[in-house]
């Protein structure tokens, strides 16, 4: 199973190690798409961070940590770690543990978009959720679909703006997200919003990014 003590921080990223490969269906900056990983890596870089070559500079970073190349999806952000929300939730026989972290810098209205240039600004949600169940690809992505869809709720909630359309935030131009399954236990055919893998998604991740979005306002008030 995987639940929060399998979460490790180390400051300047958060891994999750899983005893054995998780199968994964993600839109991480490294090793995306579906496969079978065992390592889980969420990054902060700094605000300036613009390398020549990021997915070869993230190999280098993964690969001078210790962790196999084939093994580790990873993501990043200009959040610090330490405002990182983690969370199990738990309905029948299946559990689900959640990490996220939340920056809002770029928020966009992907609807909106069209109208004006990229505006380069650090801010990115992402979003990890390990189901200890066993799932098919189709359920895998519909939970994917269901994590965006509670993003999106989320930054609506908040009232969160596309800064350059002065309309509501679907999310930030740079989002992550990830689902991952243990593949033992309870069998999930389908994920979408009304099974109960996909509702229990949808209760946890709102609670989780809530307080990682609430955590995000309170610390650029504060720094105002």
């Amino acid at each position: 199973m995987i639940t929060l003590e399998n979460i490790k921080n180390h400051g300047e990223y958060i891994i999750v190690e899983s005893v054995q490969p998780l199968r994964t269906f993600s839109s991480a900056m490294y090793n995306a798409g579906y496969g079978n990983f065992t390592y889980f890596m969420n990054r902060t870089v700094d605000k300036n961070y613009y390398p020549d070559d990021a997915n070869e500079e993230i190999r280098e970073y993964i690969k001078n940590k210790g962790y196999p190349l084939d093994q580790t999806v990873a993501m990043m952000t200009a959040v610090d770690m330490e405002f990182a929300q983690t969370a199990t939730y738990k309905d029948g026989d299946t559990t689900i543990t959640i990490l996220v972290t939340a920056g809002l810098g770029n928020a966009v209205d992907v609807t909106r978009s069209h109208e004006y240039a990229y505006r380069v600004a650090p801010g990115t949600i992402n979003m990890f959720i390990f189901i200890n169940g066993n799932c098919s690809d189709e359920a895998l992505i519909q939970a994917l679909c269901c994590a965006v869809e509670v993003k999106t709720k989320v930054l609506h909630d908040k009232g969160i703006l596309d800064l350059q359309s002065n309309s509501l935030a679907t999310g930030t131009s740079t989002d992550s997200v990830l689902i991952a399954a243990t593949q033992q236990g309870e069998f999930h055919q389908y994920g979408g919003s009304i099974t109960r893998l996909g509702s229990l998604i949808g209760k946890g991740l709102y609670e989780t990014l809530h307080k990682a979005v609430d955590e995000y306002i309170a610390f650029i008030e504060g720094v105002k």
